[in-house]
């Protein structure tokens, strides 16, 4: 008997808990949102522009209206015997600025990583380009969230 009421109790706390995840279709984004200004690197705004654009819902009413500055940075980490670059540090810091909804919020998403140097420059070129899509990819995710948090 005892074991019986405590698997019941047990599945009554378990789904009842309230969880929700993130990006259920129920916390789908119901806003617009309009790009009014934009700094920094075109490469990596264009691409921020382009998530963004995925995330926003154009049918919504509500409006949002976003400046973007970004600031792209390679620097070198360490160099070999010769002299010549081994390793960098590829960063991002960008500024966000929302407008809309009665509410204006500003703030700043950074992302890193380190990148080995490759002896063959398109290679390295085409690498550099793949994570700069990969950070303008999490940069949305995270103003998505941001956004979702504040609302």
């Amino acid at each position: 008997m005892r074991k019986k009421f405590f698997i019941i109790f047990i599945f009554i706390f378990t789904t009842a808990c309230g969880f929700t995840p993130l990006y259920n279709d129920n916390n789908k984004s119901d806003y617009n949102i309009l790009i009014s200004d934009q700094k920094g690197d075109q490469i990596l705004n264009d691409l921020i522009i382009e998530e963004i654009k995925r995330i926003s819902n154009s049918q919504s009413k509500d409006n949002l209206f976003l400046k973007i500055d970004t600031k792209y940075e390679k620097k070198i980490i360490s160099k070999d015997t010769k002299g010549s670059a081994s390793e960098y540090e590829l960063s991002v810091f960008t500024y966000f600025s929302i407008s809309g909804l009665g509410t204006d919020q500003k703030f700043l998403l950074k992302e890193r990583q380190n990148l080995k140097n490759i002896s063959d420059k398109f290679e390295q070129k085409n690498y550099e380009n793949i994570i700069k899509k990969n950070f303008a990819s999490s940069l949305a995710r995270k103003l998505n969230l941001e956004i979702l948090k504040r609302k």
